[in-house]
């Protein structure tokens, strides 16, 4: 018992200390804002930027992360489709990995690199060659539709990637080859 009592006494000490101040401190902080990569903020910024014309019933969303053009194509009911627009440097790996990505997206198998650019189309729209391809798979289960194109502006690869429902894909097929043909490069 002799042992404890001087650490007792220094306990409650420490305490009466630690309780004599009332005061509450607040601090305002500054929120930190995440880094952004140069060059990948906007469809409409920077030297490789690209302007489209889109439906009015697609519900654009800003673009963020990788994402340089978003759009949300609705169907009956709840069901959406979703059209991305994203662009990497160079070639950004090559067409075949990056169809295959696609496929796999969809549940369909790798196809080898002759037989992946056996499914391309090649369009020339007014101002860029387009590689256009059209995969149907499901995801869960559920038939699933990718329609994507490929384009090349300002030393980068511009896929755009229109997944979703297969009917609604298919509703849209149209519209998604105009909105692909009226890409130009962004006015300064």
């Amino acid at each position: 018992m002799s042992s404890r009592l001087p650490s007792l006494i220094a306990l409650v000490a420490l305490t009466l200390v630690g309780c004599a101040k009332d005061e509450v401190r607040t601090y305002r902080v500054p929120k930190e804002t995440p880094p952004t990569l140069a060059g990948a903020s906007a469809a409409t910024a920077g030297a490789s930027a690209l302007s489209w014309t889109a439906p009015s019933h697609w519900q654009e969303l800003p673009a963020s992360g990788m994402r340089r053009g978003s759009f949300t194509l609705p169907g009956e009911g709840d069901a959406t489709a979703d059209l991305s627009v994203i662009a990497f440097p160079g070639d950004a790996g090559g067409l075949a990995p990056n169809l295959n990505r696609w496929r796999k997206q969809i549940g369909l198998a790798e196809l080898s690199a002759a037989d992946a650019q056996a499914t391309v189309e090649h369009v020339d729209t007014p101002t860029f060659h387009a590689d256009f391809v059209d995969y149907s798979g499901s995801v869960d289960g559920a038939p699933t539709r990718i329609m994507g194109a490929i384009l090349h502006h300002g030393g980068e690869s511009w896929f755009f990637k229109l997944m979703g429902p297969a009917n609604i894909v298919e509703n849209e097929a149209a519209a998604f080859r105009a909105f692909v043909q009226s890409v130009t490069p962004a006015s300064p």
